[in-house]
């Protein structure tokens, strides 16, 4: 590619199918910049020759540098481009549309003699001695109509939810006589509009399409690969590190895992023993979820559920906030010394009212991190069976009371646990999910998945385990 080979200093670390995806942009992109095309023969034909590739479907598995080869281009064109050009990046989600502009501003900071002169705004990467430009969207259908960039990136296209974007940025390039269109995504789950297009470009004569079987990358440790597999479930691992598209999405886990933590000689609690520590976990939903408060410790290598409450609300029948006090207090006086683990973003005002009276944490999104932490960690507690809870756990009760009404949806933590799937966002971040139909819940698997990341973050010693 252009600055690989002009500069010399990528060209000795590149695997064979980067230089290879790198020769087949190069045509495109000279000529964008108003340069002389390269037209020297090189191995299989790509690239080289004449021949230009203005569409370009880029597959790559996770860790095999989709973002920073890329960031190289973008960087090329706008430092070293003849001709004033404009382009766009667009992805599903903020976070994931920053990847790309964080990975051109580290390669600046990391090569200030080649790479000085562009100026990094909040949306925008501009030469302001070209006026060439970057801009940076996501998922914004309705400022992407009417623009006329030179060139577009779709960053991560299987995590698009819906093909709009899609339609603005295609036809966006289309009006430009040298446009060009550039994907780059990790493999799908399913066959809906981006499997379709994966495979109009696979086909097509015009598409400069690669896929590539990995894991690949050199710089991946094969003890890193072992513990994913070892964490996610396989078709996860499938779709992620081998690069492999799903029918269907990853199921949390499977029903035999789900049983083997399952011990008949435990029952619920409402005491807790002495020098013993406990953590809680609260999962607040007025209206349309379960509100969910349980307590575990850990006990002999492995913890233990000691008691899960859920109260599920009905038609005109909202759980009050004042449930989730008296629990807490209820909870405090039967386990002292207790932490409890509560979600800022609903219960803030009870987080005020209480805190000092309790040990209150409040859980840490930090832009998904603490999502992740939470599904990954429940998940190898699950699978390796160092998580333990007594029959029933996690039944709606029966008590009288505005919140208590009749149940609908999973029975107790056990079936939730097995209607539970694994998602995985843009920017890679994964989280338990469920079916949106208004009767399953993912509410009862949060609160614990909470209570334990806290409990194993606090009785280790660490912080939480975040992989990927």
């Amino acid at each position: 590619m252009q600055l690989t080979r002009e500069s010399g200093a990528l060209e000795p670390l590149l695997e064979d199918w980067q230089r290879c995806d790198f020769e087949a942009t190069d045509g495109a992109w000279r000529e964008l910049a108003g340069r002389e095309r390269d037209l020297r023969p090189r191995e299989g034909g790509i690239g080289g020759q004449g021949n230009i590739y203005r569409r370009v479907w880029i597959e790559r598995p996770r860790g095999h540098a989709k973002t920073s080869d890329m960031a190289v281009q973008l960087l090329w064109i706008l430092l070293f481009s003849k001709r004033r050009v404009r382009g766009l990046v667009a992805a599903a989600d903020r976070e994931q549309a920053g990847l790309i502009r964080t990975a051109m501003s580290g390669l600046v900071e990391q090569n200030p003699l080649l790479c000085s002169g562009l100026e990094f705004r909040s949306q925008w990467v501009v030469n302001p001695q070209t006026g060439s430009l970057l801009e940076v969207i996501a998922s914004e259908v309705a400022g992407s109509w009417g623009k006329l960039p030179d060139f577009v990136v779709c960053d991560e296209l299987c995590h698009w939810e819906k093909p709009d974007l899609w339609y603005s940025l295609c036809s966006s390039a289309a009006k430009r006589p040298k446009g060009f269109l550039a994907v780059l995504t990790n493999a799908g789950v399913g066959r809906g509009w981006q499997w379709e297009l994966r495979e109009a470009a696979r086909t097509s004569p015009d598409w400069y399409f690669a896929t590539l079987r990995g894991p690949a990358a050199r710089w991946l440790s094969t003890t890193q690969l072992e513990e994913q597999e070892r964490l996610l479930p396989r078709s996860v691992y499938d779709r992620l590190w081998r690069n492999v598209w799903q029918e269907a999405g990853g199921e949390f886990v499977t029903p035999g895992e789900i049983r083997a933590c399952r011990d008949e000689t435990l029952a619920p609690r409402v005491r807790g023993e002495h020098g013993v520590r406990y953590w809680a976990a609260v999962d607040y939903a007025e209206k349309r979820d379960n509100t969910v408060g349980v307590v575990v410790h850990e006990e002999r290598g492995r913890w233990v559920v000691d008691r899960m409450d859920v109260v599920s609300p009905g038609p005109e029948r909202p759980v009050p906030v004042k449930w989730v006090e008296e629990w807490i207090e209820r909870t405090a006086a039967g386990f002292p010394g207790i932490t409890f683990v509560v979600d800022e973003y609903q219960l803030l005002g009870t987080i005020q009212k209480l805190e000092h009276r309790f040990d209150l944490r409040r859980f840490e999104f930090k832009a998904g991190q603490g999502n992740h932490a939470l599904a990954l960690t429940l998940r190898r507690l699950i699978v390796e069976r160092e998580v333990a809870w007594y029959a029933g756990c996690g039944a709606v009760s029966s008590t009288e009371g505005p919140g208590a009404v009749e149940r609908t949806g999973p029975a107790d933590l056990e079936e939730e646990l097995a209607t539970l799937q694994l998602r995985q966002s843009a920017s890679g971040r994964l989280r338990i999910d469920h079916v949106a139909d208004g009767v399953h819940h993912d509410d009862r698997g949060f609160a614990l998945g909470a209570a334990l990341v806290m409990g194993v973050r606090e009785a280790g010693g660490g912080e939480w385990m975040v992989v990927g």
